[in-house]
């Protein structure tokens, strides 16, 4: 309470989910809704407040209204975020040894859903952006490539967009899995605002695959953890209704749901108009910062065919001026009291939602022009990541299910060349393991975790005195 209360008092402009940015972008409705007070409003399976496990009033009219406005056959609110969404398609629909075809920048929360389902992954890899040293997704025929050879292949996952707003042409990428026949489900947690807008083709709710999962908090202005889950296939309704069951709880957030309720009235209204204006706010920001000298935007020219990117996700880098991002993070929150959603070697991103205004965009660009003038140093070169970060395939030698019911121990980083890893080791943000359970532990993998650790990144999976999880041997 101490640290939320410290953090409110520093005024900071957030540029970072959730998209409400502190209720300025949420429904009108909802912020008087709000005004109430939290605590009488934190309520449970009342008379007259249905039930999320068999909604039949309120809330089943609430989801019917979200299907119908994002073109569902049925929509499910989520309480626990995108996670409880991916993990609960993955148990519907990926039996125990089903081959599910996944991208290798693939969230953490694949990766526990296959422990759940008992699938057994094959990780397609993806291209890299080199100098930016962010992933794209998939090369589409890769992708078509893998579907083709692989004929035991029996769900496939995808992600679009990425944590940096980029992906494939959504039509194009239907069309490929529909073409094999099998269920396609997707991650589309940065996404849920893309299917207001008809210029960039990203959206694959839009072109009703068979499971979106929207993290609805993210871009539009649901409460955090507060998601949706949309089937489009009437087929698979039912064992993903029954999926969720299992792994939601009994015991929903009210305040939660009321927020995702709020969503699909605010933009059944002015979706279209809100997302317009989310857009025209971020490219105002990146014309501001592009007349800045020492930063640079991505992307800095035209993408490759078929590829496109969510003008809401402003990635900003200071190499020139001698900055990682971290750096130009840190000076944005200290001395100007901005905020960003992420920060890597080269770059810091700006996410622009419904709760922002074109004052906050010159703020920006004001804070950015002081670091320029204040900050000189010799600019920075772009980092060579090894390709078996993304690139290059991975080969796992057990299933994740498996390797979570083996005997494991611990051994220093430097140890571990040869072993079998036994979790998930995992750079947060966006939460992409960088080593897979399962995994063969090789020197290439170690060297760039060492380069990690150096630069203080926050990995899940390595303990203080830098030791990780390797199965035992026998």
């Amino acid at each position: 309470m101490e640290k939320i209360s410290e953090y409110l008092k520093q005024s900071y402009l957030g540029f970072h989910t959730p998209g409400h940015q502190q209720g300025k972008g949420m429904g009108k409705n909802f912020q008087r809704f709000m005004q109430q007070g939290f605590a009488p409003m934190d309520l449970t399976e009342l008379p007259g407040l249905d039930n999320l496990k068999n909604p039949c009033g309120c809330l089943q009219e609430s989801q019917r209204l979200a299907a119908g406005l994002f073109g569902a056959v049925e929509t499910f609110y989520l309480v626990n975020g995108s996670t409880v969404g991916l993990q609960a398609a993955l148990l519907a629909l990926n039996s125990p040894g089903g081959k599910v075809l996944i991208p290798r920048h693939a969230h953490i929360s694949v990766l526990n859903g296959l422990v759940l389902s008992g699938g057994s992954p094959l990780l397609a890899p993806v291209l890299m952006e080199k100098t930016w040293g962010i992933p794209w997704g998939v090369c589409p025929e890769k992708l078509a490539s893998l579907l083709a050879e692989d004929e035991a292949v029996d769900l496939v996952l995808t992600v679009q967009p990425t944590y940096q707003g980029i992906g494939g042409d959504a039509v194009f990428l239907n069309n490929l899995v529909k073409a094999k026949g099998v269920p396609h489900v997707v991650d589309e947690a940065h996404g849920a605002h893309l299917f207001f807008q008809e210029k960039v083709p990203l959206s694959l709710q839009k072109e009703q695959a068979d499971v979106v999962v929207q993290s609805t908090h993210k871009t539009l202005s649901a409460l955090t953890q507060a998601s949706m889950l949309h089937v489009n296939n009437k087929k698979i309704v039912a064992p993903v209704r029954e999926a969720l069951n299992i792994l939601q709880t009994t015991s929903p957030s009210y305040l939660l749901l009321a927020s995702l309720d709020s969503v699909q009235s605010q933009m059944t209204v002015e979706g279209t108009s809100l997302v317009d204006r989310v857009w025209e706010l971020a490219d105002l920001l990146r014309k501001e910062i592009l007349q800045i000298s020492g930063y640079r935007v991505f992307p800095e020219e035209e993408l490759p065919l078929g590829w496109y990117h969510d003008p809401a996700k402003v990635l900003v880098s200071a190499a020139a001026l001698g900055l990682t991002g971290w750096e130009l993070a840190v000076l944005l929150r200290k001395k100007q009291g901005i905020v960003v959603e992420m920060c890597d070697y080269f770059s810091v991103l700006f996410l622009v939602t419904l709760g922002h205004t074109y004052e906050d965009m010159i703020k920006v660009g004001t804070a950015l022009r002081q670091i320029a003038r204040e900050q000189r140093k010799k600019p920075l070169c772009s980092l060579t990541y090894p390709a078996c970060i993304y690139e290059e395939p991975i080969h796992l030698a057990l299933t994740p299910r498996e390797v979570y019911y083996k005997g494991k121990e611990s051994r220093r980083i430097d140890e571990a060349v040869g072993r079998i890893c036994g979790g998930a080791l995992t750079i947060y943000p966006p939460g992409i393991p960088c080593l897979w359970p399962g995994q063969l532990i090789e020197r290439q993998h170690l060297e760039y975790l060492q380069w990690v650790l150096r630069h203080h990144l926050k990995v899940q999976g390595v303990s203080t005195d830098e030791k990780i999880v390797v199965l035992q041997e026998k």
